[in-house]
């Protein structure tokens, strides 16, 4: 792992200040819609709703880009869009303005991540632990953007868009400096002395396999999106204080750092579709406890399944998906992006439709926890089906 990290920091870093950027913006964007530029809560849905969509495209075509085009030169243009698009923000976020920032912001910041994950899977093949490095360093930039919101905002946008100015600035001479070398290195597996041949080997392409797995990012995220969103009002319906909520999200991020450090120390390629379950398994086990019980302990111990399940689901899937589609990563891995960042947009509004017509919060869990349940499913039925086909041939 050390041999990795020393071989690839830049790009780790690369994902660290991407997601800084994204993680200080995404969660001040309702608050000022509504708070400062006065929008009804119906107009804020819409401008969002074009957010999400511009960032499921931007994941969609920065890998189509990437494959057709040199992935150095197409990000270089997307990172220059962003370091624009920040300094415009600087001077005009207002009624008219920052709607037009926010859609430039995530049609870009989709295609650079799904640009990240794409070199990332070109240079790591099968070797799954790449993936778990990476997603350790993206979720350091969203425990350090979230942090951030505290100390930078205070009624004007100016210093978070001078943040993203930063990181814009240290992202670009990274991937000047590193991402032809690493176009270059993409046809090369990074391997380790000691790492076992298996874990190089590619899998056979299963159409059904893959669509199970994107299908799964979507429900996985429209459930997990209700943690971001509705658990909040949750807590303080509970009377528990919203504190506790960020309480809760710094756990979060400092758990899922330690289990990705080990994950990526004992990940296995033949055992991703095992991983990816597992880690489903507990996301629902986590909506399932707050259906049950309620209380600070109990939130607690569900963010720990939650964590969990999240640390080991959502780096297997771009991997197990890599391991099927080597030559195609930038296509793929923007399918990937596209169908998380789906998930992430439905799932608020999923969320708000049940509690209006239910108006119970354990209904909302309690639909959660089947709905993964069924995914869970229906991706053991799609393992069971391509074990058969594989030993018929």
């Amino acid at each position: 792992m050390r041999k990795l990290i020393r071989q690839l920091w830049p790009l780790l870093m690369l994902g660290f200040l991407i997601n800084t950027a994204y993680s200080v913006m995404w969660p001040l964007t309702t608050i000022y819609l509504h708070n400062q530029l006065r929008l009804n809560l119906v107009v804020s849905g819409l401008i969002l709703a074009a957010y999400s969509g511009c960032n499921v495209l931007g994941g969609y075509l920065g890998g189509v880009l990437a494959d057709r085009y040199s992935a150095k030169r197409v990000g270089e243009v997307m990172l220059l869009g962003l370091l624009v698009d920040a300094a415009v923000g600087i001077f005009y976020n207002g009624l008219i303005a920052y709607p037009i920032v926010l859609v430039i912001f995530g049609l870009l910041t989709g295609g650079m991540l799904t640009l990240i994950s794409a070199l990332t899977a070109q240079l790591s093949h099968a070797d799954s632990r790449l993936f778990n490095l990476l997603y350790i360093f993206i979720n350091l930039g969203l425990v350090v953007g979230t942090a951030s919101i505290g100390f930078l905002f205070h009624h004007s946008l100016r210093p978070i868009f001078g943040l993203l100015l930063i990181c814009y600035g240290g992202a670009i001479g990274l991937w000047h400096w590193r991402a032809g070398t690493y176009e270059q290195q993409a046809e090369i597996p990074v391997t380790v002395k000691d790492e076992p041949a298996e874990a190089t080997a590619t899998l056979t392409f299963s159409p059904l396999m893959i669509v199970g797995l994107l299908v799964s990012l979507v429900f996985m995220w429209l459930t997990y999106a209700q943690w971001m969103s509705n658990v909040s009002v949750y807590i303080q319906a509970e009377g528990l204080g919203i504190k506790l909520y960020s309480y809760l999200w710094v756990y979060n991020g400092i758990l899922l750092m330690v289990v990705q450090a080990v994950m990526a120390r004992f990940s296995q390629p033949r055992f991703l579709m095992r991983q990816i379950i597992g880690g489903l398994l507990a996301i629902g086990g986590s909506f399932l406890l707050l259906t049950l019980t309620s209380g600070t302990g109990a939130l607690f111990a569900a963010m720990t399944l939650l964590t969990l399940g999240e640390a080991i689901y959502v780096p297997g899937v771009p991997a197990l998906i890599n391991a099927q589609t080597v030559g195609d990563e930038g296509r793929y891995q923007g399918l990937v992006n596209a169908c998380s960042s789906l998930g992430k947009a439905v799932g608020p509004v999923v969320g708000g439709l049940v509690i209006g017509q239910f108006a119970s919060f354990p209904v909302l869990f309690l639909g959660c926890a089947v709905v993964d349940l069924l995914v869970v499913c229906g991706l053991g039925l799609t393992r069971y089906h391509y074990r058969t086909s594989e030993a018929s041939h």
